[in-house]
């Protein structure tokens, strides 16, 4: 796939019933993957590439599937990448009405779910890309100096995203690496990546503050960004609830989806919570509602009348 820069089609998919119903199946099985592969660092990284080159000046880039390009996959900071993409290529094929933009995204989604973090709202409808952005794009993960942190902070302006959302996607650091035998510090992958039973939780904020991830001490340097570190430290419900609304923006950078918080608003009836039932079900569901209402207004008009009845 990817590799030769193949792609299925461009254009904006039709979210429709056959779309849907390739997306419920695409996560179960991207969701097997992962329990299976111990892919969750792999095929989270894939998702926040693909969406960090995103330009917010140019409209440019963002969540489009342009990563499984070659000239993006030889990028800089793209290393070991092209395993995620062959990991996913035999769920694309199967489901290939599903756009390779989408599939990164809730691939990413999914990992997060299986380490256990928060829910995170999917709503389907991303373009594919063939074009590649230009180098330079991706964000500097190694925080060792306040230029890294700098470089940090002028990536999330540049993507249009706030300090505090970059603090919250950072809480990702201790599950978003790509296997130890990629990684450029082996002893540093096995001491916080290759235990999986390392949940998604706030510790990265609270080993930082501890001085336990030296490489990333950097952000303390910052005011700003040592505020957000203290508090997501102390409050992992807080650290969670922004987790998630920064993952669910990043995914749609670059895209026309609205942001639905979370089931809020229409678009959700397309979105990840209700791809857990099947149509019948929700169909089901509604008919219980909607049976349910009319014989309750039924009850209470019968009652009213004869209230009336008993006054004449």
């Amino acid at each position: 796939m990817s590799a030769n820069g193949k792609v299925s089609g461009t254009g904006t998919p039709e979210v429709d019933k056959d779309y849907l119903d390739a997306v419920a199946g695409a996560k179960r099985e991207v969701e097997t993957l992962l329990e299976q592969t111990k892919c969750v660092p792999l095929l989270l990284r894939l998702a926040y590439h693909d969406a960090m080159t995103y330009d917010s000046n140019t409209k440019t880039g963002g969540a489009n599937g342009s990563i499984r390009v070659q000239r993006e996959i030889d990028h800089a900071g793209n290393e070991s990448l092209s395993s995620a993409l062959e990991l996913l290529e035999p769920i694309k094929a199967k489901y290939q009405v599903l756009t390779y933009a989408d599939l990164f995204q809730l691939s990413g989604i999914m990992a997060v779910r299986v380490a256990g973090g928060p829910f995170i709202n999917f709503t389907p409808g991303r373009r594919d890309s063939r074009v590649a952005p230009p180098q330079g794009r991706l964000p500097l993960w190694d925080l060792g100096d306040d230029s890294a942190v700098t470089n940090l902070k002028r990536v999330f302006e540049r993507l249009g995203l706030s300090t505090q959302q970059l603090v919250a996607l950072c809480g990702a650091h201790y599950i978003a690496r790509w296997g130890r035998e990629t990684s450029t510090d082996p002893q540093l992958f096995d001491k916080h990546y290759r235990d999986l039973n390392k949940r998604f939780t706030n510790a990265y904020f609270r080993d930082l503050l501890d001085g336990k991830v030296p490489s990333d001490l950097a952000l303390l340097q910052d005011a700003e960004l040592r505020q957000c570190v203290e508090q997501y430290a102390t409050d992992q419900g807080k650290f969670m609830k922004d987790y998630a609304a920064a993952h669910e923006t990043l995914s749609k950078l670059g895209t026309q989806l609205p942001v639905t918080l979370y089931g809020g608003s229409a678009a959700a009836s397309s979105s990840f919570g209700l791809n857990d039932y099947s149509t019948q079900e929700v169909l089901l569901g509604a008919a219980l509602v909607i049976g349910g209402t009319v014989l309750a207004a039924g009850w209470w008009w019968n009652r009213r009348k004869r209230l009336l009845k008993g006054k004449l």
